[in-house]
């Protein structure tokens, strides 16, 4: 909302619910909207555009809001838990290896068949994934569209080559094919947050704490750039470890893998806040301005 039109808005206009001062928590009810909080002096006007939230307020209506936010919540929940199971036993059985004496066993705390199961959470996530889609049909909704195609293809994607890392457990195989499974399920992951990144341009900008936070808010950049450094550092750790005669190498490049991959988990679990975020602000979306001022002829007339 430009300074014009919250001139325009505000001027004659009387609080007509029950509004508390943003800076006092006063009563504001019934006083004029361009005058001042008579408790602590801050401006009405204030108090107001920070309720209704003129820039979400300026975006087009989604059809399904509850449906969106809760869908967007629980995708990337089911991301986070799915990404948590596939890295718990890799995790876990190279700290076995570290260990030399042999006593610890972590391994046996994550079972073989995780991956298995952070397929079947990416597959309920797909059917969240799928309340996106806008429901009327507008032309203006290709952008959007082809953001959820994108995320949708990874997801596939991912949960099938969960099921191919869980299936690889079973067999003997060689570590090359493991480690490029491994780097399968990361590219999967990039189409994911790229379709992603499109969903939240679109959806965050209607939650004020998203579209205000800094540190909080989590970017899809970075946890793009973290997984294609985790893909760098498995193909350098095959090649040291083919060669033979670069184990200083191999170490470290395993070491910045597992770097990368810890920080796309923690970027999930900030997303998952900003899901929340985005969330409430879809599920009970900033009142208009008509909701909470009437013209003054309008409230001398009922009063």
């Amino acid at each position: 909302m430009e300074q014009s039109d919250q001139e325009s808005s505000l001027k004659d206009a009387v609080v007509r619910t029950e509004l508390v001062c943003r800076g006092c928590q006063y009563n504001l009810y019934g006083l004029a909207a361009s005058g001042k909080c008579p408790e602590c002096g801050l401006d009405i006007s204030e108090t107001i555009i920070h309720t209704i939230d003129p820039a979400a307020s300026r975006l087009p209506n989604i059809a399904n809001p509850r449906a969106v936010g809760n869908g967007l919540l629980w995708l990337l929940v089911s991301l986070a838990i799915a990404t948590l199971f596939l890295i718990a036993r890799p995790v876990a059985l190279r700290l076995d290896a570290l260990d030399k004496t042999g006593v610890r066993d972590y391994s046996a705390f994550a079972p073989k068949y995780l991956p298995f199961a952070a397929g079947i959470v990416i597959l309920f996530g797909l059917f969240a994934a799928v309340r996106f889609i806008p429901k009327n049909g507008n032309k203006n909704d290709g952008a959007i569209r082809k953001d959820i195609r994108v995320l949708m293809t990874g997801m596939i994607g991912l949960s099938i080559f969960c099921f191919v890392s869980s299936g690889l457990q079973l067999i003997p195989v060689t570590n090359w094919i493991i480690s490029l499974t491994h780097i399968a399920l990361m590219v999967c992951a990039i189409i994911i947050l790229l379709g992603l990144k499109g969903i939240l341009r679109a959806v965050g900008q209607r939650s004020r704490e998203y579209r205000t936070a800094r540190g909080g808010r989590q970017g899809i950049r970075a946890m793009i750039g973290a997984m294609l450094a985790a893909i760098t550092g498995e193909l350098v750790r095959l090649v040291a470890e083919r060669l033979g005669s670069f184990p200083t190498i191999e170490i470290m490049a395993m070491v910045a893998t597992w770097m990368s991959v810890l920080m796309l988990l923690i970027g999930l679990i900030y997303l998952v806040v900003n899901g929340w975020w985005i969330r409430k602000a879809l599920c009970k979306p900033p009142p208009k301005i008509s909701m909470i001022l009437s013209s003054r002829d309008d409230w001398d007339a009922r009063n």
